[in-house]
């Protein structure tokens, strides 16, 4: 099972993605009490030309521009800028430099208000690191954020597992309520050959299944010694999760089943997510002990 997180590093580059980003980390560093580290990076070039400053002066720039998004949002965060023509193999050095547990990065500029989507940056970043990563919503920084609703998906695989301990550690670290939603598939038939023919059919082939998740997940957080809820359906876990990302301030899944081992690869279910969520959404590394485990 990963350790807790306990260093966080947020991608603090100025922009108002980048202010969501250490505002949701700043949030999540208080309430675990994890260190928190906001890193610029500042371009570098070979060749000076015409409008491209010296490496000094981008340096100060990039300093002045994290002491001011760290006094306005973060005032007990670290600050380290560093040089490099790419943001997310900088970011990702320097996390496993520093052991950092968290990345957190904002939305794609393009994206929605109030809504999460990845950007290209952040698609070159979650592949293949053995950190857990967060995406943010835009529009965090603007206000106070809060961590009063976290959501998880249970599946009953490892990967959801190392997930799913991931957000009752925040639940109890922050007080907020657990929201386990067990979703299950529908996308294949339960016998092949014996698909129905009509919707309520349909749905009542899936019935016993989702009552058997329901009562198994209630079992399970009736044990827990945080505020939880289940949520049992039936459909596109990644859809589903999508739906009731509108509901929480945070959802939390776990990488893909045949990535690396202790490595964050985004699957199926992530990849819906980030591409548009209604919340910040962080994703875990896979379980460094299941080397055996399943590969679908």
């Amino acid at each position: 099972m990963q350790s807790p997180i306990t260093h966080i590093a947020a991608g603090a580059d100025g922009t108002d993605e980048g202010r969501d980003a250490v505002a949701v980390a700043a949030a999540l560093a208080d309430s675990t009490g994890a260190g928190l580290t906001l890193v610029r990076v500042f371009p570098t070039t070979l060749f000076p030309a015409a409008g491209i400053t010296d490496r000094a002066t981008l340096r100060e720039q990039a300093d002045a521009g994290l002491r001011h998004d760290r006094d306005a949002l973060a005032p007990e965060a670290l600050l380290h800028s560093v040089a490099d023509l790419s943001v997310s193999r900088a970011l990702a050095h320097f996390a496993e430099r520093t052991h950092a547990g968290l990345v957190v990065i904002g939305s794609s500029p393009t994206a929605p208000e109030q809504r999460t989507a990845i950007g290209r940056r952040g698609r070159q970043l979650v592949h293949d690191v053995p950190f857990a990563i967060a995406v943010t919503r835009r529009g965090l920084a603007e206000q106070p954020v809060q961590l009063r609703r976290i959501a998880v998906g249970e599946d009953g695989g490892p990967e959801a597992q190392v997930a799913k301990a991931t957000a009752i550690e925040l639940c109890r670290a922050s007080g907020a309520t657990l929201v386990i939603a067990s979703v299950i598939d529908d996308r294949y038939p339960m016998i092949v050959g014996a698909v129905p023919s009509s919707l309520p059919e349909f749905e009542r082939a899936w019935a016993g299944d989702r009552a058997a998740a329901e009562a198994e997940q209630e079992k399970a957080a009736s044990q827990l010694d945080i505020d939880a809820e289940v949520h049992a359906v039936i459909g596109d876990p990644g859809l589903e999760l999508r739906r009731l990302s509108d509901q929480v301030d945070l959802v939390v899944v776990g990488s893909r089943r045949w990535g690396p081992i202790a490595r964050t690869v985004n699957g199926g279910v992530g990849e819906t997510l980030v591409a548009d969520a209604g919340c910040s959404v962080l994703i875990v590394p896979r379980p460094d002990d299941q080397a055996g485990s399943a590969t679908g």
